[in-house]
Parts: structure tokens; sequence; C-alpha cells
């Protein structure tokens, strides 16, 4: 389980996570300590999921990494499609066509195989990121099914078990003019409350 955020300050960016993973052995689920948080080039990565899955998705993000950081979100690149023709689309709608594949095939594979949808294992996520053409700071939100948002009007972004309780805290702790000193204090405030009232499969470190 995981709970990850992105706050957006005047400054800078904060991104922070819990460090408690599940993963899977044929005894059963297994808890470990676990980095969630990658930095690709100039992008902070993470993920709420499962660990396979989000390791997929992150190769793919990462093949682009470069192109967004030297650019932007919306930076072209070229794709070719299924009849040969080559097509110029933003590097995002790019990365959101291999994230979508990535969580149908496990969705499908899992259908399969327990006969139901439900606990599948997928990959929500987070991007942190300073976009050089639009001179700001964004936070991009891809979700499994490869649809995305722009969280930084908002001003911070969750992702993972015990998102709604971190929603609930910044959105009365959170302001524009927060700076990254005490957006740090906010972030691990945020994190800790979670793991210790009970948000399940939550656990330190928390990194920041």
């Amino acid at each position: 389980m995981t709970l990850i955020i992105a706050i957006k300050c005047k400054d800078g960016l904060i991104f922070a996570s819990d460090g408690q993973a599940t993963s899977f052995s044929s005894g059963g689920p297994i808890r470990q300590k676990y980095k969630k948080i990658y930095q690709l080039e100039k992008l902070l990565v993470g993920a709420s999921g499962t660990i396979g899955t989000i390791q997929r998705c992150r190769d793919c993000i990462e093949r682009y990494a470069k192109t967004i950081s030297d650019g932007s979100l919306n930076s072209l690149i070229s794709d070719i499609l299924p009849d040969g023709r080559v097509q110029n689309i933003p590097v995002r709608d790019k990365i959101r066509q291999l994230v979508f594949r990535i969580n149908k095939d496990e969705l499908e594979r899992y259908k399969v195989f327990y006969g139901r949808e439900e606990g599948a294992p997928l990959a929500d996520i987070l991007v942190a990121l300073y976009d050089n053409e639009e001179n700001t700071f964004r936070i991009w939100h891809v979700r499994p099914d490869g649809g995305e948002e722009l969280l930084d009007e908002l001003g911070y972004g969750c992702t993972g078990i015990g998102d709604i309780f971190a929603h609930a805290f910044l959105k009365d702790y959170y302001t524009s003019d927060l700076d990254v000193e005490k957006g740090k204090l906010v972030a691990y405030r945020v994190i800790k409350d979670a793991i210790e009232v009970g948000a399940f499969g939550l656990g330190e470190p928390i990194d920041i």
C-alpha cells in the first residue's frame, strides 16, 4: 500500500511518500521497506498500486523523461501508427497510451485468472516537474485508465490508500504562498498522521 503526495510551493515542489510496500510470495503478502519516489532526469515520479506494474509504467516514463525535462509535457514526438504512418503527438499522450495498455493488460490477465476485476494489480501515477516551456511547476496525475489531470492549479496531488485523508488535511493547510521549508513540514505531517491514524498498509520511513 502507498501514500504519495506532491505539493506546489512558491519556490519549488515537494514530493513525499511513506516507505512501506506489499509484495507477494507463494505463502502470502509480505511487508517490506521500499523507495517509492524515482528521479528520472528532472522529473520526480511516484505511483500507488502493485510494484511490478509500477515498475513497467516507470520504465515507460523514463524513456521520455529527457524529452519532458528539456521541453515540456506537450513536446512533440514521432509516433508510428499500426498502418506504418508517422504522426507527431505530445509526449504526454504517448505516455498515457502506454500506461493505459499496461494497466489494461494486467486487468484482463487478472480477470481471466481470478474471474473478477476487483484487486487487479494496477498503477496510478503522480509526476512532479518544472515545465520549461510554460515556466511553471507542474503536478501531473495519470490514472490507470490513461486519463490525466494537471493538479498544479489546485496546488497539490495525492495518490494511494489514505489519499482522501491527505486531501482533507491539505485542503485546510495548503496556501499558494507556502515555501519549500514549510512545505516539507506539511508533507511530513500529512503522511505521519495517515500512518498513525490507521490507513492500512502504510509505514515508515517517510521519504521527502
